[in-house]
């Protein structure tokens, strides 16, 4: 690999300088919580599809799908990324107009109006704890080692960092606009990127040649159980706190219907290019052109220092630095409004005013970083930290959205209190025991106990959370007495 020039440098300085800029420029912008917390509910559709793009575009693509296409080939595009398109469909044409039917601003208001505060409480430590930047951190560790030769710590605090303070001065403007050209970005550098990669290793043909059948296999050699879950996790969608938060944001139901379709479009391009720049890093690997101890979750980043030239390489870490941003800005505002509006405005102070308001949730957004934190440096696994965050929002709170928002009737405080609470308590519970009494497998690339006679992944999780959270609220339906307290 070469080494990254200064010109590679300026570009990206630029670039987080200017990031920070807009959050600064927005910062005494604000007239009320609402414009802070959802633009004024103004967003039109170019700019739906830019900060929907932006933000689901992140570190789990950019890392975790291409960890799987390095380590397992088209199998990422076919099984992990294509399934999220439909729940996007089904977002855009079942979901969205709902959601706009009432006057939401977050994903635990649903839950208050249809299961009472106690759910609402529920619903926001859960929208928290999956809106935590862990993710994002954990590629700004990784962006610090490959490109800079820093400790993993050192690019999750000072790359994050940046991101953390146009979040927590700009509000959802900043983010918005921040996306937009983050989005542009995205785009252009991968479009650039993927010829240079092809040329690097000798086109497709050395990928047909060098790499196993399997690779062009679309289930590859892995295991239909965790095929399953890794497709599963694209429910997330249907109660994805940020993507609720852009439904809200909009003018119409008809700008997010139509920026979800044209989004679909974008998205799927997006993977596939993902996906063929991790196998060609594969290739790279066997070729001999890259270091044959390359992480599966770094191969990306690697092949791409290896392959771009100068001025070309500073534009597509920009891009990379650019799409882990806007992951990180989205999630850490969507978290402190869960602070502010969704606990400590209910519970502690109903008549806040918006001020305190917008205070609050920049207390919210810095308690999110830190803990996000805390939460990426326990992980050693991008795909496993992203299957652990989709686990705690599936198993809490789907069923109980899902079937109040469906299934008027079924709107039972009990039912909805024991379904999230238990979702959520059990997927914590296990995920820590697996952690902390199994084993992590270099080859599956997971923690793996052994229970009942068979080798249990830690990303098998939902088999059992998400039964548990349907089983809660069919008994809460059965008992409850019909206390919203």
């Amino acid at each position: 690999m070469h080494e990254i020039a200064t010109i590679d440098y300026i570009i990206i300085s630029l670039y987080l300088m200017g990031m920070v800029g807009v959050g600064l420029w927005f910062a005494k912008k604000h007239s009320d919580f609402e414009d802070f917390f959802l633009a004024g509910r103004s967003l039109t559709t170019p700019l739906l599809i830019t900060t929907l793009i932006s933000t689901y575009y992140g570190i789990d693509v950019l890392f975790g799908d291409s960890q799987l296409g390095f380590t397992n080939g088209v199998v990422a595009w076919f099984a992990y990324a294509r399934p999220t398109y439909a729940f996007f469909l089904i977002a855009a044409f079942l979901l969205a107009h709902r959601l706009r039917e009432e006057d939401f601003k977050s994903l635990p208001d649903i839950l208050d109006k249809y299961y009472g505060k106690k759910t609402r409480y529920v619903g926001a430590v859960t929208s928290f704890i999956y809106s935590l930047p862990a993710l994002s951190l954990y590629g700004f560790g990784m962006l610090g080692e490959v490109i800079l030769d820093w400790e993993p710590i050192m690019g999750m605090l000072v790359l994050g960092g940046i991101a953390l303070i146009y979040t927590i001065t700009g509000g959802f403007w900043a983010v918005a606009l921040t996306d937009s050209i983050q989005f542009v970005l995205m785009c252009v550098v991968l479009a650039m990127a993927f010829p240079f990669a092809m040329n690097l290793i000798g086109g497709f043909d050395s990928m047909i040649e060098v790499l196993e059948p399997s690779y062009f296999d679309t289930l590859g050699d892995m295991s239909i159980w965790l095929i399953i879950i890794y497709a599963s996790t694209g429910l997330s969608i249907l109660v994805e706190p940020t993507f609720y938060q852009r439904i809200f944001a909009a003018k119409s139901y008809k700008n997010v219907r139509n920026a979800l379709v044209i989004g679909i479009f974008i998205w799927g391009s997006y993977d596939w290019i993902i996906t063929i720049l991790a196998m060609a890093a594969k290739v790279a690997v066997i070729q001999g052109t890259l270091p044959g101890d390359v992480a599966p979750d770094a191969a990306l980043l690697t092949i791409m220092v290896a392959a771009l030239p100068a001025g070309a390489l500073g534009l597509f870490l920009a891009g990379v630095l650019s799409t882990e941003m806007s992951t990180l800005d989205s999630y850490c505002l969507v978290a402190g409004g869960n602070v502010a509006y969704d606990i400590y405005k209910p519970a502690f102070k109903p008549s806040a005013t918006d001020q305190e308001l917008i205070k609050t949730t920049r207390h919210g957004i810095l308690l999110s970083w830190v803990l996000g934190f805390a939460m990426a440096i326990s992980f050693d696994q991008m795909l496993g930290l992203w299957v652990f965050m989709a686990s705690i929002l599936i198993s809490s709170v789907l069923a109980p959205i899902l079937l109040g928002m469906y299934v008027p009737k079924f709107r039972k405080p009990l039912a909805g209190f024991l379904s999230a609470g238990l979702g959520l308590v059990s997927t914590v519970i296990l995920n820590i025991y697996i952690m902390t009494n199994g084993v992590f497998d270099l080859d599956e690339e997971t923690y793996i106990i052994h229970w009942f006679g068979i080798d249990f992944l830690q990303e098998f999780v939902m088999y059992i959370t998400v039964p548990i959270s349907l089983i809660g609220f069919f008994v809460g339906l059965l008992f409850d007495k019909g206390d919203q307290s």
